[in-house]
């Protein structure tokens, strides 16, 4: 072999190393070139095993970037699956000791990891979906609606506000549609269950009394379907104002790890712990996966439409945070902090209206009943009767149904005004 040739393998080899380095070209095809290079060259020279020996002393061939990473690939394969640290029972029953724990605990927790870890990897994301009453709707008073909207936009300007922050997925013109739908429906079906069940000497008067009836239906269906939006984002309002000092608190946790700003809502929307809020954690992230927006306009987006008003401020705050660089930690853990003292000022104060609430209870339901039974009494003896009704039926009135109505009364009360969550 001349030395042209020689020079030419050793280029190759070289080249080939540099290109496997720069990860242009496949491990296997790098190898192959590389020792048909060499084979090529020890043909050529006509080495004896000895001298080969010899040679590979004197001048060995480095290759770090082929053979350490195949080596390395091969020292891994020989020892996956052989090596398996455990611990013996021994040292398990010492170790559940040492810590408190017990192995049901260990299990609970490796079972909500594990749903945490699928949740985390297949987040639903949804779009609005067809509503088929909503089209049937539109077929019959799409015209009627543009109409109405044209014409009292600014004074139905509440009512869209509500729709959007309810979350209902329904456009606000196929939901004033779907109003005048069910008041059509409510109107037919109250005038003909009038006229069918109330009879009149004349037909005429039992038919105009089961119109009457069935106008009064629909102009209530009509009603109860305009403030439903209403109704669903109080409800809403309420269950967010529940959640948010502990939603507060995780986002401060998850941002004081590093995490980027839009992974904080991707880590609360995958845990199921805040159903509060998960729709409008879920608009968010909608807004950047599917939609495409930045953070700042879905954050945006989301606090405009909010039903509370705190979330909102919220978001605002971390919307100013991001756009003038500041630390968004800090600001979260500020946040947390006065979110979870204004929720034991809350807690504390419903503590108080308890103790309030029970002094009224023990007057009205348990000390006025004794005094009205024992004036009862006194009447009794006497021989006398209230409004001509005799003292026994107003006793019997009075224990079946005035004072189980009276608890029934306090109860519903107090699940209004008592905080949720």
């Amino acid at each position: 072999m001349n030395i042209q040739a020689a020079k030419s393998s050793c280029k190759e080899i070289i080249d080939k190393a540099e290109l496997l380095k720069a990860g242009k070209i496949d491990k296997k095809a790098a190898v192959s070139s590389v020792e048909n290079a060499l084979s090529l060259i020890e043909t050529g020279l006509s080495l004896n095993p000895a001298e080969k020996i010899e040679s590979s002393r004197a001048e060995p061939v480095i290759m770090p970037a082929v053979s350490a990473p195949i080596a390395e690939e091969k020292k891994a394969k020989a020892k996956k699956g052989k090596f398996k640290p455990s611990l013996s029972i021994a040292q398990k029953s010492r170790y559940l000791e040492e810590t408190n724990l017990t192995r049901d605990m260990l299990k609970d927790f490796a079972e909500k990891k594990k749903k945490r870890i699928v949740s985390a990897d297949r987040v639903a994301y949804t779009l609005y979906s067809t509503n088929e009453y909503g089209k049937f709707a539109n077929r019959f008073f799409e015209p009627l609606t543009i109409k109405l909207t044209s014409m009292f936009g600014k004074e139905l300007q509440n009512f869209y506000k509500d729709l959007r922050a309810s979350g209902i997925k329904v456009l606000s013109k196929t939901y004033i549609s779907m109003i005048f739908l069910s008041s059509v429906i409510a109107f037919l079906a109250v005038t003909l269950l009038a006229s069918v069940f109330y009879s009149a000497p004349n037909i005429i008067i039992q038919v105009l009394r089961g119109i009457f009836i069935g106008i009064i239906g629909a102009g209530i269906t009509a009603v109860v379907m305009y403030f439903y939006p209403s109704s669903i984002a109080k409800t809403k309002e309420t269950a967010i104002k529940a959640d948010l000092p502990f939603v507060i608190i995780n986002m401060a946790a998850v941002a004081g790890s590093g995490a980027k700003p839009i992974s904080i809502f991707k880590t609360i929307l995958s845990s199921d712990e805040y159903p509060g809020l998960r729709d409008e954690i879920k608009k968010i992230v909608n807004y950047v996966n599917l939609f495409g927006y930045d953070l700042s306009t879905a954050l945006r987006a989301v606090a405009r439409d909010t039903p509370a008003l705190r979330f909102k401020d919220l978001l605002d705050g971390i919307v100013n945070t991001i756009s003038s660089g500041g630390d968004l930690k800090e600001y979260l853990n500020s946040m947390a902090d006065e979110a979870l003292t204004t929720y034991k000022l809350e807690r504390q104060k419903a503590v108080e209206q308890v103790g309030t609430y029970s002094d009224i209870y023990t007057t009205i339901c348990i000390a006025a009943p004794l005094l009205f039974f024992v004036t009862l009494a006194i009447i009794q003896t006497m021989g006398g009767e209230i409004g001509g009704v005799s003292v026994a039926s107003i006793a019997t009135i009075g224990t079946y149904g005035v004072i189980p109505l009276l608890n029934v009364g306090f109860i519903v009360f107090m699940s209004a005004v008592q905080p949720k969550g």
